[in-house]
C-alpha cells in the first residue's frame, strides 16, 4: 500500500524518431503519449547557483501504484512543471512475496540556466 496517494501526476513519454545519420533521437512534440495516475509525490530537497545565470533545482519523490508503467526516459509532469527522471524507477518487491508492492523515483525540475 502506498503512502497517503493525494496527487495525480502525468507521466510524458517522448517518441523515438530516427534522424540524420540513422540516430535515434527523443521527440517531445505535440505527439507524445501521456498517461494521468495517481501518485504521493513529496519534496526531496532543491537547490541554487548564483552568478551569470541563476539556476534553481527542485527535486521529487513520487510513490506510484505498483506496475505502473514509467521508464528513466520519461518526464512527470505536476503541479505545473514538467519533472525529469531521475535514473531508472524502483521496482520495489511486497513484503509479503506475491509481487511489486510499489514504483519509486525521484525526479528534478530545472528553471533558469
Amino acid at each position: 500500500m502506498l503512502p497517503i496517494v493525494t496527487d495525480l501526476v502525468t507521466i510524458v513519454r517522448a517518441l523515438l524518431i530516427t534522424g540524420y545519420g540513422n540516430a535515434v533521437t527523443y521527440d517531445w512534440g505535440p505527439d507524445v503519449s501521456r498517461a494521468t495516475v495517481e501518485a504521493c509525490v513529496e519534496p526531496n530537497g532543491s537547490g541554487e547557483a548564483t552568478g551569470g545565470r541563476d539556476t534553481v533545482t527542485v527535486h521529487i519523490r513520487v510513490f506510484l501504484h505498483p506496475g505502473t508503467d514509467v521508464k528513466a526516459t520519461d518526464r512527470i509532469e505536476w503541479n505545473g512543471n514538467t519533472y525529469e527522471v531521475d535514473g531508472e524507477p524502483q521496482r520495489w518487491p511486497a513484503p509479503t512475496g506475491g509481487g511489486e508492492h510499489h514504483v519509486e523515483l525521484t525526479a528534478t525540475y530545472t528553471a533558469g540556466g
